[in-house]
């Protein structure tokens, strides 16, 4: 999806317009927060975006407003096989640096160029934000979500869990724990532990049953241990959730095809 997106949204970047104050403000800040939380949880839809990127512009501080595009541009980046854009990169570089030539040192700003570096495989840099980051502020839950990122990067899924874990007892709001949540599953899915995984998911659709995506994940899963039925159940509550879910499309046609294969063999032998 990145480049494609990217090809719609940075021309339209150049049409909006951004104005207000060169400092950080309370309401910008409160502004920023909702619109960072709609572009965390982000799920390919590109009115997500818009919707963010125009809440951004009602910051009336423009470090806030520069942060927000850059984290915007962050999201539509990121290509279907989970590789990054180097334009969306650049971009997103290109007004970070706007909003850290206007406030040099803050957390919530710099903690969007660790991302951009760990997305662009520049991970020697990445780690030397995150050190310096660390020292000013060692309970900030973004930042705590770059070290999952960072060490996912190296490969190093024990410490990524282990990060997954300081971010879930920081986390300040519900979705910000269950996203943490549907991290840890997909880093125990990574081990090769999918009861662990499962678990963290079924933790999750606990505490947010009307979420499509996560009952699909519970149902791909399902899916990987051979538990048909199961995995059915799941999806098809998926579907009911949201219908236009392209994942669980594509994982209910190949259920029914797995049954309609399943038929024709037991009609075939029961001759």
């Amino acid at each position: 999806m990145g480049q494609k997106l990217l090809a719609q949204l940075l021309p339209a970047l150049e049409k909006m317009k951004f104005s207000g104050n060169n400092a950080l403000t309370p309401v910008g800040y409160t502004v920023f927060e909702v619109g960072r939380d709609r572009i965390d949880g982000y799920r390919g839809d590109p009115r997500t975006l818009g919707d963010a990127l125009r809440m951004f512009q009602t910051a009336d501080s423009l470090p806030y407003e520069y942060t927000g595009i850059a984290l915007a541009l962050l999201a539509a980046a990121r290509e279907d096989d989970g590789s990054y854009a180097p334009q969306g990169l650049d971009a997103a570089l290109t007004w970070l640096e706007q909003a850290q030539e206007l406030v040099p040192d803050n957390v919530d700003i710099n903690v969007v160029e660790s991302f951009i570096y760990i997305y662009g495989q520049r991970l020697d840099d990445a780690r030397l934000v995150l050190d310096y980051l660390q020292q000013q502020d060692d309970e900030h839950y973004y930042l705590h979500r770059a070290e999952i990122d960072y060490w996912r990067a190296r490969g190093d899924l024990d410490q990524a869990l282990s990060w997954s874990e300081k971010a879930t007892s920081i986390a300040e709001t519900v979705p910000q724990r269950l996203r943490v949540r549907s991290i840890m599953a997909d880093l125990h899915a990574e081990r090769g532990d999918r009861e662990a995984a499962l678990h963290s998911y079924r933790q999750a659709v606990h505490f947010d049953p009307d979420n499509a995506w996560l009952w699909y994940r519970v149902a791909q899963l399902y899916a990987e241990g051979g538990d048909w039925e199961e995995a059915r159940k799941a999806n098809e509550h998926a579907l009911a959730l949201d219908a236009t879910l392209a994942e669980a499309q594509a994982l209910q046609q190949s259920l029914d095809e797995r049954e309609d294969r399943g038929n024709f063999l037991g009609r075939l032998f029961s001759n």
